[in-house]
This record gives C-alpha cells, structure tokens and sequence, in this order.
C-alpha cells in the first residue's frame, strides 16, 4: 500500500511530541498502546522522566472493550485538554458524538487540543474531504 503524503500546510507532530511540548510550542499529545506493544513502538518512552519531576502530566485509560490503553500528556495547566479529549473519546465510543458534531467538527476539536494551527486544521479537514471525494468515486 502506498504511503500517504499530506499537502503543504499540514505539520505532522509524529516524533516531535516530546520537544515540541517541552519548548511550550505543543499543550497536548495523544498515544495509543494496543495490547504487547513496545512503549517505543507508542512512541512515548521518553516522556516518562519528565512525568516524574511534573514538568508533563499523564492522564491514561484503558478502553475496556479493545483493551487500548489511551496516554494523554499535557503541559500544566493544559489538564482541561486531556479531560475534553477524554470526554470526546468516550462519546465516539459510544455513538453519542455523532449525534452533535460531524466528523470535520471532530477533527477541529482534536485538532485544537494537540496545538495545531487552524490553518493546519483547516488545511487537513479540506485534505480529509477531497480523499472522502476521491474514494467515494471509486465505489
């Protein structure tokens, strides 16, 4: 399968959490650990000393159903993002976003907790959309 290039405007954070969060520039990260998987596979290992002298908060649950354990990480006072993020994730699972946002409006609010900028938030919901446009076409 071929990889996926984003468009100019879209500034991926992937391997960059980390420094970014630690130069200010990023309030918030999101990982996703499936059952066995190596913690430098998640992409968080590092974070950990800076968890222990409270330079970084974690915030970690584990979905009962998939067994997923979710890792948010925030800058203090950036605890709001993780609780939103939290309460996002939780009305996804259970059908009860969809009932109030569209997937765009989704996108905006994850967005906007992980630190991006709305020109890259606008820039990835207008790639999202023509992708939706290019597959719908193929059907």
């Amino acid at each position: 399968m071929p990889k996926r290039t984003l468009p100019p405007g879209i500034g991926p954070h992937n391997g960059r959490e980390l420094e970014l969060m630690l130069q200010g520039d990023k309030p918030m990260a999101l990982f996703q650990a499936e059952p066995g998987m190596d913690t430098e596979d998640i992409g968080d290992a590092d974070f950990e000393p800076f968890v222990k002298d409270g330079r970084i908060l974690r915030f970690t649950t584990i979905d009962s159903g998939t067994s997923v354990e979710e890792r948010r990480y925030c800058l203090p006072t950036e605890e709001w993002r993780c609780k939103l993020s939290l309460l996002i994730s939780l009305m996804c699972r259970s059908g009860e976003a969809f009932d109030v946002f569209t997937s765009n409006d989704l996108a905006r609010l994850e967005g906007t907790l992980l630190g991006y900028s709305k020109e890259e938030i606008e820039t990835f919901v207008a790639h999202a959309a023509s992708l939706k446009l290019l597959n719908s076409s193929m059907d």
